[in-house]
């Protein structure tokens, strides 16, 4: 879909309660007046002061985007974000739609799920993904192996979909980083039992990895398994 303003999306999951809306971050121009900020956010409207100059088109957008999932897709109302300290993840206030949202560069992802949890992630193709103390932190063993198998421009893709995956897994768990990535199979996500599964879309260029994770119910004390869509 696209908005006034260059505001252009486009859609990669509606479908079993899952929405997710991928594209570029527009500048935010005069386009978020006051009144509609308040309304966008609720009580999360308080972090805004506390934003970088350069990270509020992107927080403002993702949430306006959020909000279109809601009303529009969902028909559901709309009464803001929650405030949450930094680093936690969005939630939606007076609603148990579950939300998660990820930016690289000027590219932007938002998920909204109607049941259990979503995560999502998007990672730019980077010399980064080069460095190996990234490799033995991301990969269990085989996928160590696997990767020094690749070529270089290659393994670094392949390492960037990999951690983009494990990335959005962590969050639909609510995990973030404190997941052990080296305890994950990124392939047997596909294959377990309780998790509907993880989706790897293309992007639609080759530099940028976008992953959709979505779980079936609030995780216990172990992480939930994954089924397969």
């Amino acid at each position: 879909m696209s908005e006034p303003g260059g505001d252009v999306r486009r859609t990669l999951v509606s479908a079993r309660g899952v929405h997710v809306v991928a594209g570029r971050i527009p500048a935010v121009g005069s386009r978020f007046d006051v009144d509609e900020v308040e309304q966008l956010l609720g009580t999360d409207a308080a972090t805004l002061g506390a934003l970088d100059e350069t990270r509020v088109a992107s927080y403002l957008t993702a949430r306006r985007w959020v909000r279109d999932i809601v009303t529009v897709r969902l028909r559901r109302a709309w009464s803001g974000f929650e405030a949450t300290p930094r680093g936690v993840k969005p939630r939606l206030a007076d609603s148990t739609l579950d939300v998660s949202i990820a930016h690289a560069g000027d590219r932007l992802v938002v998920g909204v799920v109607e049941h259990g949890r979503i995560g999502v992630d998007i990672e730019l193709v980077a010399s980064v993904f080069d460095q190996p103390s990234l490799a033995r932190r991301l990969c269990t063993s085989a996928e160590r192996r696997w990767a020094d198998g690749l070529e270089p421009a290659d393994r670094r893709a392949w390492l960037t979909q990999l951690w983009a995956v494990k990335e959005s897994y962590a969050k639909a768990l609510g995990a973030g980083l404190s997941l052990d990535f080296r305890r994950v199979d990124g392939a047997a996500l596909r294959h377990r039992v309780a998790v509907r599964g993880v989706l790897t879309p293309a992007s639609g260029a080759s530099h940028a990895k976008i992953a959709v994770s979505w779980v079936d119910a609030a995780p216990s004390c172990s992480p939930s398994p994954v089924r397969a869509i």
